[in-house]
C-alpha cells in the first residue's frame, strides 16, 4: 500500500494511520506535552478515536478511527487478538536461540508505571505472549523482529528485560543509558487488520526511525518481511 507521507501512512473516510515518533505520547497525559492523538485531530480537522496505543517512547504504526462504528470494529479486532503486529527492537547481543516464543504473566504498578513479569500465573496477572527472531547482528547489539501476540502495557519491554535483553535506551527496564531524543529503540513496523467497512485485509508499514543504529539495518531483511 502506497503511503501518503512519512507521518501519514494511510487515510480514507473511515480511518487514518500515522507513524508516531518515539518520545511523543499517544494521548494527552499529566505531562501536558503535545500528543499524537491531538496532533492527528488538528491535521484531520475532526475528532478521531483511539483504538490502540503505543508507549510514549515507542515509534511506529498508530491507527485512529474517524467514526464510532469504525472504532468499535477495530477495537474488537485488537481485543480478540486478530491484529498482526510486527515490531523491530534493538537489544544487547546475548547468546540466545535465533528464534523463540516468550510467555509470561504480567502485573502493572500504576504508581510506578512499571510492568512486572512472572513465570507462573498469579492473582491479577495477565498472560502475555510474543515471538521473536534475531534478524541482524550489529557491533554490540542485535536486531529482533517481534511478533506481538497479545498486547499488554509495556509488554515487549518487560518480557525482553526478563531475559536480560532490555531495549536500547530503555533505562526503566534495564538499559544502561538513555537515547538523546528520549525514545527507545523499539519500533512498531507493521499492522495487519481487517478494514472496518471494506472488510479487506490492510497491511500498513511505518518507515524506520532515522539515526543511531537504525541506519545500519539491512533493508533487504526488513523489506522481505
Amino acid at each position: 500500500m502506497k503511503r501518503i507521507s512519512e507521518l501519514v501512512l494511510y487515510k480514507d473516510h473511515h480511518l487514518m494511520v500515522f507513524n508516531k515518533p518515539g518520545g511523543l505520547p499517544t494521548q494527552d497525559d499529566k505531562s501536558g506535552d503535545p500528543s499524537m492523538h491531538r496532533m492527528a485531530m488538528a491535521y484531520a480537522h475532526r475528532d478521531l478515536y483511539l483504538v490502540h496505543r503505543l508507549d510514549r517512547r515507542v515509534s511506529g504504526v498508530l491507527a485512529l478511527a474517524k467514526t464510532k462504528s469504525a472504532a468499535t470494529h477495530l477495537s474488537k479486532q485488537w481485543k480478540e487478538q486478530k491484529v498482526k503486529k510486527i515490531y523491530f527492537g534493538i537489544v544487547p547481543t546475548r547468546e540466545i536461540p535465533v528464534s523463540g516464543r516468550l510467555i509470561h504473566f504480567l502485573t502493572y504498578d500504576n504508581k510506578k508505571n512499571v510492568t512486572y513479569t512472572h513465570d507462573e500465573p498469579i492473582e491479577g496477572a495477565e498472560e502475555a505472549q510474543l515471538s521473536y527472531k534475531v534478524i541482524q547482528q550489529l557491533d554490540n547489539f542485535m536486531v529482533l523482529q517481534i511478533d506481538l501476540i497479545s498486547g499488554r502495557k509495556h509488554q515487549i519491554r518487560a518480557q525482553l528485560a526478563a531475559i536480560d535483553l532490555p531495549i536500547r535506551g530503555d533505562i526503566k527496564y534495564g538499559s544502561k543509558r538513555t537515547n538523546p531524543d528520549g525514545a527507545i529503540d523499539l519500533h512498531a513496523y507493521q499492522l495487519q487488520f481487517q478494514h472496518p467497512v471494506k472488510l479487506e485485509q490492510q497491511q500498513i508499514i511505518a518507515p524506520l526511525p532515522g539515526g543511531a543504529l537504525w541506519d545500519h539495518l539491512t533493508l533487504d531483511l526488513i523489506q522481505s518481511i
